[in-house]
């Protein structure tokens, strides 16, 4: 499903900051989901599962009475998503190796959802009027994405932080994600022909008083991206490594107060006619 040159990479290490991540923005997605409608006893597709978090978070929102599909191109995050949700102990939820765009399936499911995952479609207004083909009429198509021009730091007197985040965003640009698709997600629902809802959930994930949570954070986003940003010549490798270990370090954890642990999330929801 990417469409993109993928720049987090698809590595062990990868897979562990994702959950990591998970955990910090499921707060977020849960209750995006619930003002979706997504509840006991539905059948839903999770587009772009990775390492199942989303899947996870859906299972409980269905209940045993429901079902989650969750689909990605990756065959080794799928295993590694299985391995965890059979450690779990996770009865309703099955991943698949599939593209979005062009699953196939016996029965049309009541909604499909996915977080950080049109970001990386090269038409996101084309991907979802076909995974909306997998969904029955009125059923709902709920995503969770970015809109990364919009992020606390220079507010807050983190210049470190407010210019690692400006060159993770350059790094995706040039890797062809689109980073603030976020604000973009209300008329790409209208143009596939969905009925978006008009009022959408925005937030940003954040943190107070926890410096080393907030440093680690962008510290395994830095390492995630580290050789797409030297690839793309934004920076050399040992100059991005003095900058976590040393001032991005410095700047967190000796901070004080609010402190982010992401970019706007938009959450956009809608219905199929």
């Amino acid at each position: 499903m990417d469409d993109t040159d993928y720049a987090l990479g698809r590595t062990i290490a990868e897979y562990d900051r994702l959950i990591e991540q998970a955990e910090m923005m499921r707060p977020l997605t849960e209750r995006m989901l619930r003002a979706a409608g997504i509840g006991a006893g539905m059948n839903v597709l999770d587009i772009g599962c990775g390492v199942g978090d989303v899947s996870f978070l859906v299972s409980e929102l269905v209940g045993p009475e429901g079902s989650v599909v969750g689909i990605d191109l990756d065959g080794a995050v799928l295993r590694f998503a299985d391995e965890r949700r059979a450690k779990l102990g996770i009865t309703n939820v099955a991943f698949r190796e599939a593209d979005a765009r062009s699953v196939r399936s016996e029965r049309l499911f009541d909604a499909a959802v996915g977080r950080f995952v049109l970001m990386y479609m090269s038409d996101p207004t084309a991907a979802l009027r076909l995974i909306a083909e997998r969904v029955r009429s009125g059923g709902v198509v709920a995503f969770h994405e970015w809109a990364a021009g919009i992020s606390p730091a220079s507010a807050m007197n983190q210049p470190v932080l407010a210019a690692f985040q400006n060159l993770i965003s350059r790094t995706f640009e040039r890797s062809g994600a689109r980073l603030e698709i976020g604000t973009e997600l209300y008329w790409h629902m209208r143009d596939a022909g969905l009925e978006p809802e008009p009022r959408p959930l925005a937030e940003i994930a954040m943190c107070v008083d926890q410096g080393a949570l907030a440093y680690r954070r962008w510290a395994l986003f830095a390492r995630s991206m580290l050789p797409k940003i030297v690839e793309y010549g934004f920076a050399a490798e040992q100059e991005i490594i003095d900058t976590v270990e040393q001032r991005l370090r410095d700047e967190l954890i000796n901070g004080r107060g609010l402190m982010p642990l992401s970019w706007l999330m938009i959450g956009q929801w809608a219905r199929k006619p």
